[in-house]
């Protein structure tokens, strides 16, 4: 079935799901308004599985839906907020993050960390690999990983270009390490993917645990770490690299070369980079005592500002970073989805939709908390192949909330699960941008991602429970 023949079916299917669970009637324990909330999530959910409109749109839709459903209005009626919620304060990490990424960018940083990893790591086909995963994976903890993926895959499409056809293996298994490099990479920190800061402000807001920069390396980071390792052996053995003979990688090298000594742009982004991830490290262990209203998003915008003014050339008005180069690199969308999600979320809780679940569910109750735990990642990772693992993250963690009280289960470990394991989309094309990317290289064929994303998958879930 067609991507927009799946669109015009969401389209219908969640037009009548919010109409027949809007008008019928109220069901026991659930209030009219909890009624309506359902309906527009039910809505809101369909439309961004199926894309039946975009999935920044589709979050837009509150603003339309509540007032007209009498849920809320401009004034908060119903005690259900909507307006404030499109500007989250976990939004504005994302744009001071946006101005650091475009400074990054603009000087080539980050394609020289990656390149210089690259062609250190020797001749060897499964060091060259593993050289791939390291740079894109290490690049992706401080930037986009679509960005990462784009950067590094012309380095490897250039690279097999020298290779003969009885190199095949490692062809594709440098293409497909790059898109897996790029996901793995961005569970590692906050910054690293645009399913974290969503989680993460949805946790905040539904069981009231503030996760901050360093919380999420303790979880994250350790398990991008221990994955990477596995990851390389299944790539090296699946696409039989380990037995290939060396490999010409001078193509990276002189690339690397060609880039010269670092300039004046590099250096004033990389000292503005590191001073914010020690700041982003240190704030609950050194100096939040001391400026207690400080966030994560404070030294975002902390670095937006430095890369602003910073001087290039004084005199000619020219700083590290200008204000059009660092508003495209805002991830826009992921703003206005975590908006939409930290509406959908709040609302889906203040109108006692979250409760009237969890009261259905307290049957579950006694069931083996581990078992549950574990359940959730593998229906999290399987649906996350069918959508962006952002709608996976905004759609189920106001639910599991509910439930995770409900059943006797940790709501936050529940929702920690769903988080890493949104990440798990590594089988089909539509399933992260970077996948979408890499198979449009043309250098790879469906069957392979299908084949090697499926193991990947299965390590991933064995050892995500470990990790938890």
């Amino acid at each position: 079935m067609g991507k927009t023949k799946v669109q015009k079916i969401g389209f219908l299917v969640g037009i009548v799901a919010m109409l027949v669970i809007g008008f019928m009637p109220t069901p026991e324990g659930l209030s009219l308004v909890g009624q309506r909330v359902l309906a527009v999530t039910v809505l809101m959910v369909v439309f961004w599985i199926t894309e039946a409109m975009p999935i920044p749109f589709t979050a837009l839709l509150p603003i339309f839906l509540f007032p007209v459903m009498q849920i809320t209005g401009s004034k908060g009626q119903n005690d259900i907020t909507l307006f404030a919620h499109y500007a989250y304060s976990t939004c504005y990490l994302l744009v001071g993050v946006g101005f650091l990424s475009g400074a990054m960018v603009k000087h080539g940083l980050h394609k020289r960390i990656a390149l210089g990893i690259v062609s250190k790591v020797g001749k060897k086909p499964t060091t060259l690999i593993l050289g791939f995963i390291i740079a894109v994976g290490f690049v992706s903890m401080w930037m986009s990983n679509t960005t990462a993926t784009v950067m590094m895959l012309p380095v490897a499409l250039a690279i097999s270009s020298t290779l003969g056809d009885n190199a095949a293996g490692l062809k594709k298994a440098m293409v497909l390490a790059i898109p897996y490099a790029a996901t793995i990479g961005g569970m590692a920190t906050v910054i690293g993917t645009t399913t974290n800061p969503t989680g993460i402000g949805l946790i905040r807001e539904t069981i009231g645990i503030d996760i901050d920069f360093l919380d999420w390396m303790k979880i994250g980071l350790p398990f991008t770490v221990i994955l990477i390792p596995f990851f390389w052996l299944y790539m090296v053995k699946f696409f039989k690299v380990d037995k290939m003979p060396p490999t010409d990688i001078s193509i990276a090298r002189r690339q690397y070369e060609e880039l010269g000594p670092m300039n004046k742009g590099e250096k004033w982004v990389a000292a503005i980079f590191v001073l914010c991830v020690i700041l982003w490290v240190t704030r609950s262990l050194v100096w939040g005592d001391w400026f207690p209203y400080a966030t994560d998003e404070t030294i975002a915008m902390f670095g937006a500002i430095l890369v602003m003014i910073a001087p290039m050339d004084y005199k000619k008005g020219e700083y590290v970073c200008d204000w059009k180069t660092g508003f495209n690199d805002i991830p826009w969308n992921a703003v206005i989805l975590l908006g939409g999600s930290m509406v959908m979320g709040n609302a889906f809780r203040d109108a006692g939709c979250a409760e009237w679940i969890a009261n259905m569910l307290s049957g579950l109750a006694g069931m083996n908390s581990i078992l549950i735990v574990i359940l959730v990642g593998i229906v999290t990772a399987v649906l996350t192949e069918l959508t962006t693992n952002a709608v996976v993250v905004a759609a189920f963690i106001p639910v599991l909330a509910g439930v995770g009280e409900a059943i006797g289960v940790s709501p936050f470990a529940m929702m920690i699960a769903c988080m890493l394991a949104c990440n798990f989309a590594f089988m089909l094309p539509p399933g992260t941008p970077p996948n979408a990317i890499a198979y449009g290289s043309g250098e790879i064929e469906l069957k392979d991602m299908l084949k090697c994303g499926l193991g990947l998958k299965l390590i991933a879930l064995i050892i995500f429970p470990i990790v938890l």
